[in-house]
């Protein structure tokens, strides 16, 4: 592995290293496209490509009808808790407090720059425009937060803890918001009658998970990704490569990944060809999920096919690495 790749690994091992004393390391599920307008689109295709690094979808849509169809597309990110972020491990893979996974997005080939809504809510109310008027940031990732706060009149600042949007634990005291921002990145597609239009988007996943010590046999990790004797066998078969040398110490590090599936049955029909593709780092990497199909088809590939695709429930994906592998 070269420079910058062990630098990244080192980095997200110190995270989860640090995730220890937490338990896990936060994971934020994204997923594909939703349609405002979708009676007459249907969903030809959809091929999803998955790793730790990014996440690439490339769609096939056609109009059913004789007529020109103008809908509203849109990409929500994941949720994004202020509490989460100044509490939990997290890391998140772009620096912008918007665009926090590098969301990209073209159209037959062509990029394009979609609108953006941010909005700001606390314990299921929206509280955007109360934000706005005192001139805090909508979103908690926003590096600015701190000096704004410090410009409002101590009597604002009061109410605002007192209303717990914004916590200042410590001392000295650090303070920070405690909502939820919600990002929708949006556009107008048009869908010419009769024909087919390829959309393609890509993001980096908020990648989230714990470790499994040298004293776990790992049930606990891997049953809720429907691990059994197989998966067992396959993890007690890597500590025994890779031993821990105090039974306390992590010798598997998770990597969980979530997608969303099923705003895909928010068109007008099952996804016509459904194909996924899951790639890990390391031929020695294990990869559980529930989602019946999945198959190794390369030392670090694995690949699923499904036709008239109407996904039950969204994708949860394991990797479990053993934590000298890339040394």
């Amino acid at each position: 592995m070269d420079g910058i790749g062990n630098y990244r690994w080192c980095v997200l091992l110190a995270l989860v290293l640090h995730a220890a004393a937490n338990d896990t390391m936060v994971t934020l599920g994204a997923g594909g496209l939703v349609p405002a307008k979708s009676a007459e689109i249907a969903m030809e295709s959809e091929d999803l490509q998955i790793s730790v690094r990014q996440i690439s979808i490339r769609y096939i849509f056609r109009n059913k009808t004789t007529r020109a169809v103008d809908a509203v597309v849109a990409f929500p990110l994941p949720a994004l808790d202020g509490g989460d972020l100044d509490n939990e491990p997290m890391r998140l893979p772009s620096k912008d407090p918007v665009n926090f996974v590098d969301f990209k997005l073209s159209v037959n080939g062509h990029p394009v720059q979609p609108s953006v809504e941010v909005r700001a809510s606390f314990e299921g109310k929206d509280i955007t425009d109360s934000l706005r008027a005192v001139g805090l940031p909508i979103a908690v990732a926003d590096k600015g937060f701190g000096a704004a706060f410090r410009k409002l009149p101590a009597a604002k600042r009061d109410q605002l803890e007192k209303d717990s949007w914004v916590e200042c634990p410590g001392e000295p005291a650090v303070c920070a918001p405690y909502w939820q921002t919600h990002v929708r990145y949006y556009w107008t597609q048009h869908f010419p009658a009769g024909a087919a239009v390829q959309v393609e988007h890509s993001y980096r996943p908020v990648v989230g998970g714990s470790y499994i010590a040298g004293s776990m046999s790992g049930a606990s990790n891997v049953s809720p990704y429907c691990g059994g004797k197989a998966a067992l066998d396959q993890i007690a078969a890597l500590k025994k490569r890779h031993p821990a040398k105090k039974p306390d110490d992590p010798v598997l590090f998770e990597k969980t990944i979530q997608y969303i599936l099923t705003t895909a049955n928010n068109w007008s029909s099952p996804i016509g060809t459904f194909h996924l593709t899951v790639s890990t780092e390391s031929p020695e990497e294990i990869l559980l999920t529930c989602m019946a199909g999945v198959e190794r088809t390369a030392p670090t590939r694995y690949e699923l096919t499904a036709r008239n695709f109407r996904p039950a429930k969204d994708l949860d994906l394991l990797i479990l690495t053993a934590r000298n592998s890339f040394e």
